[in-house]
């Protein structure tokens, strides 16, 4: 009966995606995912089995979907801007921890909560370090990191329309689809994927699951030249196991949610899109960009929503893809490991005491 209900549930969460997919929301496979995972419990059972490795497996083919992101010709774009693109990365990235201190005071939240919730363009990531840390809200953090991506949604664009650019831009779909592209070789990546994987389990490396096939295909990517993309299909499937996963663990934590957090969400978050907007101002004094171009660059939002966003107002899209695939792997390889080792040691000192 249970892997009946697991059925049904998947099939649930892909009817109310595809509804969202067909009416404009956005991530509309992760939300309606999430939201079917919610209706399910409420109206059906509580009492269902969704295995850890089934949402493993969305990580995984999300963290393929990353890694095709950097290729070559991504490397040599950040290699032109790569002054400005690590130093606004460092920018919003501290702006967002000097926010951190103030969304914790007006929460009472603990540290670890109040890091993983201001981390900005980092979605994944951070819900992924909030389960491993047992002092992390998962709710506090998921619905903190999401209410970013809607308010981006929402208030980027209307910004950055007041400095649109005449010329149109297009995005390079040039590599070609995994389905359309496969070759033998390319067993290799998930061989590597898995094995990286391993080795950084065994390190006690944060995320794993999401880093172990980013690096593999980074490393295929750099040294074959023979990049392509993930087809579409792949990523809705993995939103969707990804949201089931998300939903089952925090239909439980909703009746902590109050209206002192919803307005604590809402402040932190918009002053880090303000934030964001006056340390552009800044740049802008020492850089000869667009505004435009370099607000939806250092814009706390994804990857995705962002290009869009560019593509519609005619910015540079490769400069806008450059800085934010650094900023991704920025946050990976070096913000998250370096969050989990400080967290880390302070919990150590703290028992200790």
């Amino acid at each position: 009966m249970k892997y009946v209900h697991l059925l049904l549930l998947i099939v649930t969460s892909f009817v109310i995606s595809f509804l969202l997919f067909r009416t404009g929301v956005i991530l509309p496979w992760l939300f309606g995912s999430m939201a079917a995972t919610f209706l399910y419990i409420r109206f059906v059972t509580r009492d269902f089995y969704f295995p850890k490795w089934l949402g493993n497996v969305g990580v995984f083919v999300i963290g393929f979907e990353i890694g095709t992101q950097f290729t070559p010709e991504t490397v040599q774009e950040m290699a032109g801007h790569a002054v400005s693109i690590i130093v606004m990365t460092l920018c919003v990235i501290i702006l967002s921890l000097i926010l951190s201190v103030f969304f914790m005071k007006l929460t009472g939240c603990t540290v670890e909560t109040a890091v993983l919730s201001s981390i900005p363009g980092a979605l994944s990531q951070m819900i992924l370090m909030a389960e491993e840390n047992k002092r992390a809200d998962i709710l506090l953090v998921t619905i903190t990191q999401m209410s970013r991506i809607v308010l981006v949604i929402i208030l980027v664009p209307i910004i950055a329309r007041f400095f649109q650019s005449d010329t149109v831009s297009v995005i390079d779909d040039s590599a070609p689809l995994l389905t359309e592209s496969f070759i033998t070789p390319m067993i290799l990546i998930p061989v590597a994927a898995v094995v990286i994987m391993y080795i950084l389990k065994r390190l006690k490396f944060p995320v794993p699951f999401m880093l172990g096939p980013i690096i593999a295909v980074i490393i295929w990517n750099l040294s074959t030249g023979y990049d392509f993309s993930m087809n579409i299909e792949f990523m809705f499937a993995a939103q969707i196991l990804f949201g089931i996963r998300m939903g089952v663990q925090l239909s439980s934590l909703l009746n902590q949610l109050n209206g002192r957090m919803i307005i604590s969400m809402l402040v932190q978050n918009i002053l880090l899109i303000i934030g964001t907007l006056l340390l552009v101002g800044l740049f802008q004094i020492f850089m000869d960009v667009e505004f435009n171009d370099l607000f939806l660059s250092a814009a706390p939002g994804g990857i995705g929503q962002l290009i869009v966003v560019a593509v519609e107002i005619g910015a540079d899209v490769a400069m806008i893809s450059s800085y934010h695939i650094f900023r991704i792997f920025f946050i990976i390889l070096i913000v998250t490991p370096l969050i989990n080792y400080i967290l880390k040691r302070r919990r150590q000192k703290q028992n200790e005491t």
